[in-house]
């Protein structure tokens, strides 16, 4: 199961990105290496941009990896996500569905560039 993660702090926010494939230990990896990462920086905003290979996880494996996570992105002030290689687009919109309405502030955005407009946006 491969997985690599490249971190990078900038002023405001971490941005994460990840390569690998797509299941549902990655996710829950990325996500959990991805909230530590601010953690350890002292920062309350992040990007995730995943890229991800491989069929798409179930509804159950998403609400379950999302689920599993909300804790922790309680705690950060934003996320912004961005899915770099899906085949069905509205699985990303389903996973932040299920974060939003466990009460975590993230947003879906097509393009890296527009996630980060958001983030260094001061509410």
């Amino acid at each position: 199961m491969s997985y690599q993660l490249t971190v990078e702090r900038l002023q405001t926010y971490v941005h994460t990105k990840v390569v690998g494939e797509r299941t549902a230990e990655n996710a829950i990896r990325f996500l959990n290496d991805s909230y530590a990462a601010c953690a350890t920086r002292g920062l309350g905003a992040l990007l995730l941009e995943m890229h991800l290979s491989g069929p798409c996880l179930t509804t159950t494996g998403i609400f379950d990896v999302i689920s599993n996570r909300v804790p922790d992105a309680l705690k950060l002030r934003k996320i912004a996500y961005v899915e770099g290689s899906v085949g069905d687009a509205t699985m990303p919109a389903f996973a932040v569905t299920v974060a939003v309405n466990r009460g975590v502030n993230v947003r879906l955005f097509r393009d890296v560039a527009s996630a980060a407009t958001w983030l260094s946006e001061l509410y």
